[in-house]
């Protein structure tokens, strides 16, 4: 029976669609119906003969054979900016930074990422020249080539001997970390002399005065007056030695307010890279101290910890005051931060020795804290916490200076 075209009304022997208004089944070739006129009559109605099967080509060879497709394709390995590691990179500059190594951090583009406060120190430049590789290559001598490739050389930087490195940085995060260590030792020397003029020497004009005054208490003591002796013989030697000069003449002692301010540039590349906002509010003070090393240690340890619980945007805040107690100075040194509160309970537990850190733990409490309590007691000091705001985390650390 026949029937209309949905679309044209024609009279069509099946479906619902005539042979010009069904495009997309319209025959290509010879066999393709004739497009006729809009106004020409419309052709008799043919039956609907089903296509007949493909006809394979005869051919004398064989038939080649199929390709086996891969089950399991491979997509082109693209290289994602340093950005997209975020994690990877972070964990790569916190090393840099703690191996206290001259180091620069590239991209894969060639531009600064990083660069270490001793490579600051090395090339003698602020932060703004080191940004641009091409002022490092002219400081260096070197032509810094493809990031991919290791490579080494020995250069001269400000008159000391380096030994240059390029490490490519392998996986997803492509670029390179440019190495530069001392190959003359003169830096590990000059490390060795310090120490042993801040170490050595002053303790042992301490023991050899005490000695001399213990032996005139009694009475011109033999065995006192040799030991002194001794303690000055061994003094004169290491006072000879190159480099090893009198530490009054060539060692100035920093003053409390240098400490906090040096000790602020240590901690502001960890702080940039959380995003804390961190701020030294300190006196001018002129009080200086002894053990500054340890000073600063302990106030290191203090610092640490406040980045940790700190979250990002946050801020620290380090500084030092002068008091007097009983008629007699005191430094006050604190940092406060507005990261989580410590618990009640847990505040004079945390300085224990024995006490276990637990990074990951819902509650603030800290690590090597025991080490700031020895030195505040070796140096007839106290440390504390104290949050009475409950916005701000603060540890105090009181000390007296030596010109007490």
């Amino acid at each position: 029976m026949a029937s209309k075209c949905f679309m044209c009304g024609r009279e069509i022997s099946s479906g619902i669609l005539c042979e010009r208004c069904d495009k997309p089944r319209k025959k290509s070739g010879a066999q393709a119906a004739p497009e006729t006129h809009e106004h020409a009559p419309a052709p008799a109605p043919q039956p609907v003969i089903p296509p007949a099967p493909p006809v394979m080509p005869r051919s004398s060879s064989p038939a080649a054979p199929a390709v086996a497709l891969d089950p399991f394709p491979k997509a082109t390995v693209v290289p994602f900016p340093m950005e997209s590691a975020s994690l990877a990179i972070t964990s790569i500059v916190n090393l840099l930074m703690a191996s206290g190594v001259p180091t620069i951090l590239l991209a894969a583009d060639r531009s600064v990422k990083f660069v270490s406060d001793e490579a600051k120190k090395l090339f003698d430049a602020p932060q703004s020249d080191l940004q641009q590789l091409k002022f490092i290559e002219s400081k260096t001598g070197l032509r810094i080539g493809e990031l991919s490739v290791p490579a080494t050389a020995g250069i001269r930087v400000r008159n000391a001997s380096i030994l240059y490195s390029l490490v490519p940085l392998s996986g997803g995060a492509s670029g390179a970390v440019l190495v530069f260590r001392y190959a003359d030792g003169s830096q590990s020397h000059a490390s060795f002399t310090t120490y042993v003029r801040e170490t050595v020497l002053g303790p042992m004009r301490s023991l050899r005065d005490s000695l001399v005054a213990a032996s005139r208490t009694r009475g011109r003591d033999p065995l006192l007056e040799d030991s002194a002796a001794t303690v000055d013989q061994v003094l004169s030697s290491l006072e000879l030695a190159p480099e090893v000069d009198d530490l009054s003449a060539t060692a100035q002692v920093p003053t409390v307010t240098e400490i906090v301010r040096r000790l602020s540039d240590r901690f502001i590349p960890f702080a940039e890279l959380k995003g804390i906002q961190l701020q030294v509010d300190v006196q001018e003070l002129d009080e200086t101290f002894r053990d500054h090393e340890q000073l600063s240690e302990a106030l290191a340890v203090l610092m640490d910890n406040a980045l940790h619980y700190v979250p990002a945007n946050g801020q620290v805040v380090i500084g030092v005051r002068w008091m007097e107690h009983k008629g007699r100075p005191l430094l006050l040194f604190f940092v406060m931060d507005n990261g989580s509160m410590v618990p009640e309970s847990l505040r004079q537990k945390i300085f224990e020795p024995d006490f276990v850190w637990q990074p990951s733990a819902p509650e603030r409490t800290g690590r090597s804290l025991f080490r700031v309590r020895e030195f505040a007691v070796a140096h007839s000091g106290s440390v504390w916490v104290e949050s009475k705001t409950g916005k701000a985390c603060t540890f105090f650390l009181r000390v007296r200076p030596d010109n007490r």
